[in-house]
């Protein structure tokens, strides 16, 4: 349950269709493996990809701590609305 005091966060279709296929392929794969190595996949596939196409945008070695921080407080908050419900509700959380 989400508490008033919470804002209810709104995105946009298509960009929950594309986080709800991620979460279909690691739940596929938690099938034949430890749930905290497919966490520990995802997070370093996001990793990846994230500083894959901050490189290839020519960011330069100046751009990186703003880009590290960046990326580590929307990491924060995406992870701390899930806990809280804010984006819907979590599986296997009570209410």
């Amino acid at each position: 349950m989400v508490d008033s005091t919470q804002t209810q966060v709104s995105y946009p279709p298509e960009f929950l269709s594309d986080v709800d296929k991620f979460i279909h392929l690691a739940n596929e794969m938690a099938k034949n493996r430890d749930t905290g190595e497919v966490s520990a996949a995802i997070l370093f596939a996001a990793g990846r990809y994230n500083s894959f196409n901050f490189l290839a945008k020519g960011r330069t070695q100046e751009d990186q701590p703003a880009a590290t921080a960046f990326y580590t407080e929307e990491y924060r908050k995406a992870f701390e609305s899930n806990l809280n419900g804010v984006v819907g509700p979590v599986i296997g959380r009570s209410s």
